[in-house]
């Protein structure tokens, strides 16, 4: 077998502004790239977890990467199933690490790079500055936004939503991620003051899956699951109302269960839409990469990077040969 090397990267992308999340707020986003050598071949991963979303923290992941480091380093032969990874970690590899790991040994495989997809932009920051960036909005529309709510109070979020509507052209419609945090009384009190045939629908409207249907039923109103895909026991099945499924595969973990879920929402006949969990500028080119070759009918939701003061990259990107990464971001 040719030489193989692994080393691991810890870096720190600085924030233009505090980062609302679910459970925290961040001011910077800290991860870890993976970098595999194989004679003169290179691919990479990028071992992010999410605060407040991931399971594992980041230091849980750098010490199952470590441990798949020393046995690259150690002479053991390389595998991507599962039974090899539980071994070389000693125990159940995290959402994260498995991504991470996966997808240096699918770039490794990989001898070009498809076309970057078109992103689904998404708002982000004030109502103020959401209004201001349609206000001078450049070029042709987007059939589709994504906008954050749940944050606000609820007569907040219908304020948000409407003005929101009013300044994009009847034509395009926008998808609304509230990360659980309506109650199906709040969800009913929104639908009933918006425009429901301009949302394509709505990302985890409650806490509780059994109500998403529910609410389609009282209103209209599509949904999409985004959180209840991540738990890995959850199996896709068709739902009353059921849109999309949104794919965050730091969250989700690896790239074969990533697989899965795309050829399961397919033969269900629903969208399937990757998403970025703020990752570094090689793991948006990854999950660019993902959607190109798996999801090519879709915008994903990979507009995220314009979050960050600086990219971790600093060259173009080519497949098998070594990334230019920013030395100012390593820890």
């Amino acid at each position: 077998m040719k030489d193989c090397k692994a080393d691991i990267l810890r870096y720190r992308l600085p924030l233009k502004q505090p980062l609302w999340l679910k459970h925290a707020c961040l001011n910077k986003r800290e991860g870890l790239i993976l970098r595999l050598r194989i004679g003169d071949r290179w691919g990479y991963g990028d071992i992010a977890p999410l605060p407040g979303f991931s399971r594992e923290s980041l230091a849980d992941a750098e010490e199952q990467l470590q441990a798949f480091c020393r046995a690259v380093n150690g002479g053991r032969p390389l595998s991507i199933n599962s039974a090899f990874l539980t071994d070389v970690l000693h125990l159940q590899p995290v959402p994260s690490v498995l991504f991470g790991i996966e997808s240096a040994l699918w770039w490794l495989q990989q001898d070009h790079w498809f076309d970057p997809p078109a992103t689904g932009p998404l708002l982000l920051g004030s109502t103020e500055d959401i209004l201001r960036r349609l206000a001078l909005w450049q070029g042709n529309w987007p059939t589709e936004f994504k906008l954050k709510i749940g944050r606000d109070s609820i007569e907040g979020d219908c304020v948000r939503i409407k003005q929101v509507l009013q300044a994009l052209p009847t034509s395009v419609s926008i998808k609304l991620d509230a990360n659980q945090q309506w109650t199906l009384d709040q969800a009913l009190r929104v639908t009933a003051s918006i425009d429901v045939e301009r949302i394509t629908y709505v990302e985890e409207p409650t806490a509780h899956v059994a109500e998403f249907s529910q609410l389609y039923q009282q209103t209209g109103l599509r949904f999409a699951l985004d959180e209840t895909v991540q738990h890995p026991e959850y199996l896709l099945h068709p739902m009353q109302g059921l849109a999309a499924i949104v794919i965050k595969p730091t969250l989700v973990g690896g790239l074969a269960r990533c697989r899965q879920l795309v050829t399961t929402g397919r033969s269900v006949g629903v969208r399937t839409v990757f998403s970025s969990s703020y990752e570094s500028s090689i793991g948006l080119h990854i999950l660019e990469q993902l959607s190109a070759q798996w999801t090519p009918e879709e915008r994903p939701g990979l507009d995220t990077l314009s979050a960050f003061t600086d990219s971790l990259t600093s060259a173009r990107i080519t497949a098998g040969q070594p990334v230019a990464i920013n030395p100012a971001f390593f820890q």
